[in-house]
């Protein structure tokens, strides 16, 4: 984990820990793996928070029912991945979220009767209703308004003349614990995005150009993965702050920035990576950036519709004509060096993962990237490279005698193996190595 400057002023002897994303991941798995055996009805909120409808599972008149059926789910969940459970129970979406407060730490709480929901609810401050941002409190707090029970005298236009229509009735009813949302059992997508804020270390602009066409060539194929098409794209920077180091304490991290984000409507909805990328570099030429700086580069495209199964239909030929006239010389099928961090140059390759070798800690999120890199390399062939780059990674960490480095370069080694063996029915010579 990345510490930022200023955790460092505050605290010199700070000791950071490498985030646990597989573990993560693990345990969101089989939280909901839990949760959909008791029933179809969940929403999903986040890895660790979600919406169930029990109506169907218990007697939702018997709050001592209710009661054991939460607490011996909280029980499982603990028991299958050593996770704490907080849960708050209500009859809809809003007093349930505002209910699971009361009921942390490793707690439940049940608000479900008419006269509960509305003592509770009235008790809670405004800014812990959600939706309720920093401007709409302020407009709420200037007019001594601070806790929910003090707009149970309002009138829903009162407050929409304050707030404006939509909020306004939302806050009317929210103030009196009512919310008729429905569970969203399925999640439309709102945007599709490219993002790499690692190892972003960029020279000129015609680097950075190369660069965007290539990420916009991705989002094209992501895009078309899920038939949709386009009409607004977002164009996200990550700038190193005027103070930062130009090299952080996480290798290739991308230390302190200053964030930047510019979007520009399409007239016609798409999913062409050549148009989005013209698109891209109209925001780009209105600023004024400077590369050498740039440390996060992310493509988005939002306002999406399902693509023209007409336009998307064509004939193999002119798939095949497409590809190699669109693809750029440097991208996929073209050269025999595929893009890794941001660079195509071989040497370039070596020197990161020279670099690399040196760092403290093989850091899993890194460890993936070179795994993934090899096997692109297989996947184009390269067989000449991949035995250069594990002798390079061998002969490094052979100075270094670190055991953790070394299980690190043996797993990368069997994955290789095996990928030869899968995609190009051959073997690696290892003794080349």
């Amino acid at each position: 984990m990345e510490c930022s400057l200023e955790s460092l002023k505050l605290c010199p002897n700070i000791i950071t820990v490498p985030y646990e994303f597989d573990a993560y991941h693990e345990a969101s798995n089989e939280l909901y793996r839990i949760l959909v055996e008791k029933t179809p009805y969940v929403e999903v909120v986040s890895c660790d928070e979600a919406f169930i409808d029990i109506v169907e599972l218990v007697d939702i008149t018997d709050e001592s029912i209710v009661q054991s059926f939460v607490q011996e789910l909280r029980t499982e969940i603990y028991s299958s991945i050593g996770c704490t459970v907080s849960a708050g129970i209500g009859p809809n979406k809003l007093v349930a979220r505002m209910a699971t407060r009361a009921g942390k730490p490793n707690g439940q709480f049940l608000c479900y009767s008419e006269s509960c929901v509305t003592e509770y609810i009235k008790s809670q401050t405004l800014q812990d209703l959600p939706g309720i941002g920093r401007s709409t409190f302020h407009k709420l707090e200037s007019n001594s308004y601070k806790m929910c029970g003090d707009l149970l005298s309002k009138t829903k236009s009162e407050l929409s003349n304050l707030l404006g229509p939509k909020t306004g009735e939302t806050v009317y009813n929210y103030c009196r614990g009512k919310d008729s949302r429905d569970l969203i059992l399925k999640h439309e997508r709102k945007s599709i995005s490219v993002e790499i804020n690692y190892g972003i270390r960029l020279e000129t602009i015609k680097e950075f150009e190369t660069f965007l066409l290539n990420m916009c060539k991705e989002l094209e194929k992501r895009m078309k993965n899920e038939n949709v098409a386009g009409s607004l794209v977002t164009l996200k920077l990550k700038e190193r702050s005027e103070n930062a180091a130009v090299e952080p304490i996480k290798y290739m991290g991308h230390g302190i920035c200053d964030n930047i984000s510019k979007s520009v409507n399409i007239a016609n909805a798409t999913n062409n990576g050549n148009v989005i990328h013209s698109k891209v570099m109209s925001l780009v030429n209105s600023m004024t950036l400077t590369p050498e700086d740039l440390r996060g580069v992310g493509v988005q495209m939002s306002k999406l519709k399902e693509a023209s199964l007409e336009k998307s239909s064509t004939s193999a030929a002119a798939k095949k004509s497409a590809k190699l006239r669109d693809v750029p010389v440097c991208k996929t099928f073209q050269c025999s060096v595929p893009e890794f961090l941001g660079h195509i140059n071989s040497e370039d390759v070596k020197n990161i993962l020279k670099n690399w070798c040196k760092s403290p800690e093989p850091y899993q999120v890194d460890v993936d990237k070179v795994d993934e890199y090899f096997t692109e390399l297989i996947k184009y062939g390269n067989i000449s490279l991949i035995q250069e780059l594990l002798r390079l990674m061998r002969k490094q960490l052979k100075v270094r005698e670190a055991p953790e480095w070394n299980a690190i370069f043996n797993s990368t080694l069997q994955n290789v193996q095996r990928q030869i063996h899968v995609l190009l029915n051959g073997i690696l010579d290892v003794d080349s190595l």
